[in-house]
């Protein structure tokens, strides 16, 4: 989807917004604002937080085909971060309800990663 996003960090303080603009879709906003925290140990295969981060394939399909890309980085470099201001209707945009309980929060400084080219599966 086209959206308009605009993302600013103020010290530790992270402000991240994105607005749907894409013709003859649902509207959607996401707006939140969040602080990082202390950093994690590096992420273990089995927790959560490796399930969640740990990716090296990237995925895409176009005209009925499905295709891969590998890619390579170091860990995450995690820290924890604690949610300040949240506000979106993107999840109810695709008529899914809304999440109960807490967002779960990570933030990580960019890395390096090494992308090969797409592949068809």
């Amino acid at each position: 989807f086209n959206a308009e996003m605009e993302l600013e960090q103020k010290d530790q303080i992270i402000i991240y917004s994105s607005s749907r603009t894409h013709a003859n879709a649902q509207a959607a906003e996401f707006d939140a604002t969040w602080k990082i925290c202390e950093t994690l140990d590096y992420s273990h295969p089995g927790s959560l937080e490796f399930f969640l981060t740990e990716r090296y394939c990237l995925y895409s399909s176009h005209k009925q085909k499905l295709y891969r890309s590998r890619i390579f980085h170091q860990p995450w470099p995690l820290k924890r971060a604690s949610l300040s201001s949240f506000n979106s209707t993107m999840i109810e945009s695709h008529k899914l309800p809304t999440p109960k309980g807490d967002p779960l929060l990570h933030y990580a400084e960019e890395i390096s990663v090494d992308i090969w080219p797409l592949e068809e599966v």
